[in-house]
């Protein structure tokens, strides 16, 4: 049973590099044959981060069309699925970012006294979003990918293994050490953010 299950999943991957390399060439059939069944994945992430379908099917739409302008990026084609996955959570918070400051925009405008209006929940929102980012981007991009999974798209451990081509015994003891690592890089930019602010309010 070990080795046909070998045997099967290394014609699987012999299959992608061989699909990668045609696509990267440009070839349009075999970009969709490696990224179509990606789609599910795609769409899932996006909705889990964006909690709202119309707007996961745009994304689905944009990681799409920014895939086939960038796969050329990708050096090792057995890692599309992280890639994948990094790509459209950037995405993702590009948008929210994009919302954040057009809420923050209209508030200003509507306002006639700006100067007396309560911190809008949005803006403490970005606020987080943005700290939470910066650690996120300071961890190692098998730690990055394993917690988005988790955390923003409630993937089970099983579901994250079989997307990933992890045991499930890998899969805990990697978001076991990602937590911690996150722990101590949220602090880290916190105390770095609140550094910044003491020292720019100095005379």
């Amino acid at each position: 049973m070990s080795d046909s299950s070998d045997t099967s999943r290394g014609r699987n991957e012999e299959r992608i590099i061989q699909l990668f390399r045609k696509a990267v060439r440009g070839d349009r059939d075999a970009f969709w044959q490696l990224i179509e069944p990606m789609g599910g994945l795609i769409y899932s992430v996006a909705l889990g981060i964006m909690k709202d379908p119309e707007r996961a099917r745009d994304i689905l739409h944009e990681s799409y069309v920014k895939a086939f302008k960038t796969l050329n990026n990708l050096r090792d084609p057995l890692r599309l699925v992280s890639w994948l996955h990094s790509m459209v959570t950037r995405l993702c918070y590009d948008v929210l970012r994009r919302d954040a400051r057009e809420a923050q925009g209209r508030v200003e405008v509507m306002s006639h006294t700006p100067r007396v209006v309560p911190i809008d929940k949005v803006l403490i929102k970005e606020e987080e979003l943005g700290c939470l980012e910066d650690a996120l981007s300071t961890l190692p991009e098998p730690f990055r990918v394993i917690l988005s999974m988790k955390y923003m798209n409630r993937y089970s451990c099983q579901e994250i293994a079989g997307a990933l081509g992890l045991a499930v015994g890998t899969v805990k003891s990697r978001l076991y050490e990602a937590r911690k690592l996150l722990t101590r890089r949220m602090a880290e930019v916190e105390n770095a953010r609140c550094s910044n602010m003491r020292g720019g309010l100095k005379p």
